[in-house]
């Protein structure tokens, strides 16, 4: 148990104890008696508060039940949190105040809650509260603090306890529909010529091949099964898809503020999700004090790996995305195509992507700016969509990531 520090009010209830014990010895009569007895009484009720047990408070911290024991959030949500509360002893308690804080591991940032219950006859309590909206990133929660003060509110007792608990929230994404980029790349307009290991079955037959073990009934050429004798299967054509290479600038220095990155980091996990879903080979490279890159050599990607990384991506480090993008020539096969998603406007960037284009790739820039730039930005914006007008390249403005879908399809370059 902690020793309460003798404050000025205590040195005040003392004199009043002795001057009572004094009024009591030379005054006598009843008077003086019950004001004694009251004041007794009231000691003991505030002494024996100490002993009210939430110095040993026990709880258990869980997410509510419409969350399933999800730990994995998409950023912009909130979570509904349950905490369970026992404090053992037999001392009663009016209240008892409940502080909660929500720390952002990967940043300074955190959330502090002050809820309060009134504990059943069995000391126990439960409460439900919301957290408000949560950015990127992880989340861990710190010691919860309880205390508690006497009917007359003279007196504060505190417990603490500890139930970690940690949440990661993924990046903010929106469900792209089409790309008119992507489109092209189909047609051939983008001369885009990959290996076959990248290459998916239409519908049209081809040719007969040989049974292979696994093969479905569906695939079964029932006509030349019965004229040879053996197991024969369809051959389908196969189509040419280009290999889908997302390169996120994550510098420091590329963004003004903190929304500036979390739309660039959003828009790549929205791009990441699309070109998954169409059934694209990805790749994915990351550009900040260290760069990371997925799906090189013609490895398959893991999109749960990759959303990791953005949990705790971070912008850091000084250099230039146009060395990166040189590098990433490098590291991917020829006829990838090739999207940049940053804010800056630079002369490296600007021959890397003349480089691309000197690959016979149309390469794509996904330019994150502020929603009211000022006059120099508009005026840097206005030269960097005259290079690319140019040289017949794609550039998306974006400075929200509600307006993504809408840019690839219409195309803003």
């Amino acid at each position: 148990m902690k020793r309460l520090p003798i404050t000025r009010f205590g040195w005040l209830s003392i004199g009043l104890y002795v001057s009572s014990f004094l009024f009591l010895m030379f005054q006598g009569g009843k008077t003086s008696l019950m004001l004694f007895v009251m004041l007794n009484g009231l000691a003991a009720y505030l002494l024996l508060g100490r002993f009210s047990g939430i110095g040993n408070v026990k709880g258990t911290r869980r997410l509510d039940d419409r969350h399933a024991g999800a730990t994995l959030f998409a950023a912009g949500n909130r979570m509904r949190v349950k905490l369970d509360i026992e404090i053992p002893g037999f001392w009663p308690l009016p209240y008892v105040i409940v502080k909660e804080r929500l720390a952002r591991v990967n940043g300074s940032e955190s959330q502090e809650y002050e809820l309060s219950f009134v504990p059943d006859y069995k000391r126990k309590g439960t409460i439900l509260y919301e957290t408000a909206p949560l950015r990127r990133g992880r989340y861990r929660y710190q010691s919860t603090l309880c205390s508690t003060k006497d009917i007359f509110g003279l007196f504060e007792h505190k417990g603490s306890f500890d139930n970690p608990l940690e949440i990661k929230v993924a990046p903010r994404t929106i469900a792209l529909r089409e790309w008119r980029m992507m489109r092209r790349s189909k047609t051939g307009v983008s001369q885009q010529r990959v290996a076959s290991l990248w290459a998916r079955e239409t519908t049209q037959i081809d040719g007969v091949r040989e049974y292979i073990h696994g093969d479905r009934m569906s695939r079964v050429h029932w006509n030349a099964t019965a004229r040879t004798g053996q197991w024969k299967s369809k051959e389908f054509e196969r189509e040419a898809l280009p290999r889908f290479v997302i390169v996120l600038d994550a510098l420091s220095a590329s963004y003004r503020t903190a929304d500036s990155f979390e739309l660039a980091v959003s828009s790549a996990a929205s791009l990441l999700d699309f070109a998954l879903r169409k059934g694209m080979p990805v790749g994915f490279a990351t550009v900040g004090e260290s760069r990371r890159w997925f799906g090189v050599e013609r490895h398959p990607v893991n999109r749960e790996t990759i959303m990791e990384h953005l949990i705790d991506l971070e912008p850091e480090g000084s250099g230039s995305l146009g060395d990166a993008v040189f590098e990433a020539l490098d590291r991917f096969e020829a006829g990838a195509h090739f999207v940049v998603i940053s804010s800056g406007t630079d002369e490296p960037l600007a021959r890397a992507l003349e480089a691309l284009s000197a690959r016979r790739q149309s390469p794509s820039h996904v330019l994150v700016g502020e929603r009211n730039p000022s006059a120099d930005e508009q005026k840097r914006l206005h030269r960097w969509q005259q290079l690319f007008r140019t040289n017949g390249w794609e550039l998306i403005s974006l400075s929200r990531l509600e307006d993504l879908p809408n840019a690839l399809e219409v195309g803003t370059a």
